[in-house]
């Protein structure tokens, strides 16, 4: 079986969507889409749901790498945001650059005000990474 190429610009739908919502430009898909997510739960070390991830890394207490299947073009050509329920997380490089096939996630007590932010295992990460692929 031969592979090619298929070239357009718009994508449309065949009229199951109501509205005015019926096209899209293949340039947002590309440029606007979210390149990976991922839903883990860190304290059985469970992804629960997730795109573009091979897999993750318990790297120690409140700290998990995810590592990507198909790299960022560069380590400064993408962003992540995450969420997890009543902590904070971060993107922790431990004082080394970011790469560009994982990210370093860092979860600790939202309540800390100690300053020492200690870690702790949380059981709902959301992240969600935008940038070129290579």
């Amino acid at each position: 079986m031969a592979n090619g190429t298929i070239a357009f610009d718009t994508l449309q739908t065949s009229g199951q969507i109501t509205g005015t919502a019926k096209s899209v430009d293949t340039d947002f898909v590309v440029n606007g889409s979210a390149k990976l997510f991922l839903e883990f739960d860190h304290t059985t070390n469970t992804l629960n749901n997730s795109l573009n991830v091979s897999s993750v890394t318990d790297s120690s207490t409140g700290k998990f790498i995810p590592v990507f299947t198909n790299s960022f073009s560069s380590a400064t050509n993408y962003s992540c945001v995450g969420m997890c329920r009543s902590y904070n997380m971060i993107v922790d490089t431990d004082g080394n650059s970011k790469v560009a096939g994982s990210v370093k996630l860092r979860t600790w007590y939202a309540s800390d005000t100690s300053g020492a932010r200690t870690n702790i295992d949380v059981f709902h990460n959301s992240v969600i990474c935008n940038g070129d692929l290579a």
